[in-house]
């Protein structure tokens, strides 16, 4: 990863745009599965940044005019994914600002012959493998355009610490001294409420996604502070499915962090109905864009060790293809 997440920071930052997109005002990332999630990582650290407000469509539709001003970024692993390419047609023909990122396909090719800028994802692996390199692709092409700002020792240290995670987490280090490992164990055979907020709202659905899809584990994902406006409600009842529950918290290391008290809160309330907790944060002494990076990582490697305890293969996604071929019958009609 940290390999790639170089060469895709390079490419964002070389790839030339019109001058008159530094004046965007919002940036809309369009995509699906993987592609989308490298949008919600992007959203929720220029929040954290106070950068430009980014949202993510995963739909065919935009469900909003599409506004000239904004800058729409159109992610597809592999270029043929059918709504993402809806909604390119729909801002190309709304005269939008649009930055292309993919592996090749009809959208490479559409956005060729339009004159878009491209981003080629040009790495090997399932799509969910390209979350990072997306991620870095976006946020050159950002700090290109002057849309957010980062330094280069920042953007260096970040892909450290992504290698020094990496080491720590590696297949050869043993259970007792592996986080990720040790994680895995607690999580084997739950089911898995992943929780975060601010830097990290995105990354919690990341965290869900990687143990649906590697893992084949039962998880989904819950935004701080709202799981305290609704969630919480029902930590108190069902106590068969608490006996097989388990939450894993991610919390950021920011400065005045706003949801600081609300994650106090929601480990009062987790541990207060007997739901076991497992807190994971990020390094000490790093930027925004390394703890993200680093605590992305982790769940990566959790989500394959619990494939591993459960004898899985965590590459194929049979069911994912399965539905995407009934989806393409449907379609064919």
């Amino acid at each position: 990863m940290p390999q790639q997440c170089q060469a895709a920071w390079q490419q964002g930052m070389a790839t030339p745009y019109p001058a008159e997109w530094a004046s965007s005002e919002s940036v809309t990332v369009c995509g699906m599965g993987g592609s989308a999630i490298a949008g919600d990582l992007l959203s929720g650290l220029m929040a954290a940044q106070k950068g430009v407000p980014v949202r993510v469509i995963r739909e065919f539709d935009f469900p909003f005019p599409i506004d000239p001003s904004s800058l729409i970024i159109v992610c597809s692993y592999s270029g043929n994914t059918r709504e993402t390419i809806s909604l390119f047609r729909q801002a190309k023909a709304g005269d939008a600002r649009i930055i292309v990122a993919a592996g090749g396909g009809t959208l490479a090719q559409e956005a060729a012959e339009a004159g878009n800028p491209l981003l080629k994802i040009d790495i090997p692996g399932e799509p969910r493998s390209a979350v990072g390199y997306n991620l870095m692709l976006l946020l050159g092409a950002l700090n290109k355009l002057g849309l957010w700002s980062i330094t280069q020792t920042e953007v260096t240290a970040s892909l450290e610490a992504i290698a020094n995670q990496a080491d720590r987490l590696a297949e050869d280090w043993p259970s007792r001294d592996n986080p990720a490992k040790n994680l895995a164990m607690h999580l084997h055979e739950k089911l898995v409420m992943v929780c975060g907020g601010g830097l990290f709202s995105g990354l919690a659905r990341r965290w869900k996604t990687q143990l649906n899809e590697n893992g084949k584990v039962w998880a989904w994902h819950e935004e701080i502070p709202e799981m305290l406006h609704n969630a919480v409600e029902a930590y108190g009842y069902r106590p068969q499915i608490k006996e097989d529950l388990s939450a894993v918290m991610l919390q950021p290391n920011l400065v005045d962090d706003p949801a600081a008290a609300h994650y106090q809160v929601a480990e009062q309330l987790l541990k207060s109905n007997a739901i076991p907790l497992h807190l994971v944060q990020p390094p000490e002494g790093l930027e925004p864009l390394g703890q993200l990076l680093t605590t992305m990582i982790m769940g990566d490697y959790v989500s394959y060790y619990l494939a591993i305890l459960q004898g899985i293969d965590p590459s194929p996604t049979p069911n994912i293809l399965l539905g995407r071929e009934h989806l393409e019958r449907l379609a064919d009609g």
